[in-house]
């Protein structure tokens, strides 16, 4: 797994951005590789943190019933899909509910709502928000790509791709060959018993400017929604290292991360 150093580093502090006072929402994540890539391993580390619900699947109806009131009270602050292709294996109605469920959810939030799964109008106090993290198989992206794009789930989350180089590849069977999958052990991350205000000063929000424009570009959206998560991760990653500000080694590691910040599913070492 030290091979995927750069996904367990995007997902850690994609699940810290839950905690940072000065960041209006979560951040969201979305895996994007080949099968047997580890996505769904790495995940799975992660499974056992507080204030995640991981989920095999999910539908729309199932987020009003059963999470709503935890997302609004805070006790879960991130779902986590290891395979979303399951939640759109369903009719395209039921997918298309999921979708525009997590398109709220993820951005500007549920206010209010009436549906056959709730009793009556619902409010909320505030907006309720939660982060996403989820992955899929490159071949079912190609396939969803233009369809979120044009729905705007894309631009709420940043795409994670990546493959494997031959050095890893032979890492893998070695470690196959000697059972070393079998030591891999669960992360359990270090969660602020408050949420803490992390300072991000002008200029490290600036330097990661012309990396998010690039990108953007690629994507062929502004990158508005993209530099704000950027920011959320440097400041995450300050609240990672027991600072209540960003400095210039917040945005090394950040800068490193947006290598596979893209579809170009460059090699992972």
């Amino acid at each position: 797994m030290k091979d995927l150093g750069p996904l367990i580093d995007i997902t850690k502090l994609t699940l810290l951005t839950a905690y940072i006072k000065n960041v209006p929402k979560p951040n969201s994540l979305l895996i994007i590789a080949k099968p047997e890539s580890g996505k769904t391993e790495v995940m799975k580390k992660f499974a056992i943190c507080k204030n995640v619900a991981y989920l095999s699947d999910v539908t729309a109806f199932g987020i009003q019933r059963d999470l709503l009131a935890k997302i609004e009270s805070g006790e879960v602050r991130h779902i986590m899909i290891p395979d979303l292709l399951k939640p759109l294996s369903r009719k395209e109605s039921t997918v298309n509910s999921f979708i525009t469920m997590m398109n709220s959810l993820i951005e500007e939030g549920v206010s209010a709502m009436t549906t056959y799964a709730t009793p009556g109008l619902v409010t909320f106090k505030n907006p309720v928000k939660v982060g996403l993290i989820t992955a899929i198989t490159s071949d079912e992206f190609k396939d969803n790509r233009h369809n979120w794009k044009k729905k705007g789930f894309l631009s709420r989350t940043i795409p994670f791709s990546y493959k494997y180089g031959m050095d890893t590849v032979n890492k893998i069977f070695e470690s196959i060959i000697e059972l070393g999958y079998l030591k891999e052990r669960e992360i359990k991350l270090d969660i602020p018993t408050q949420d803490k205000e992390i300072r991000l000063p002008e200029k490290f929000a600036r330097s990661i400017l012309p990396s998010t424009a690039t990108i953007a570009k690629a994507q062929d959206t502004y990158g508005f929604r993209l530099q704000k998560q950027f920011q959320a991760l440097l400041q995450a990653s300050a609240l990672d290292r027991d600072r209540r500000s960003v400095n210039a080694s917040d945005v090394d590691r950040v800068l490193r991360l947006m290598n596979w910040v893209n579809f170009d599913e460059r090699p992972i070492a």
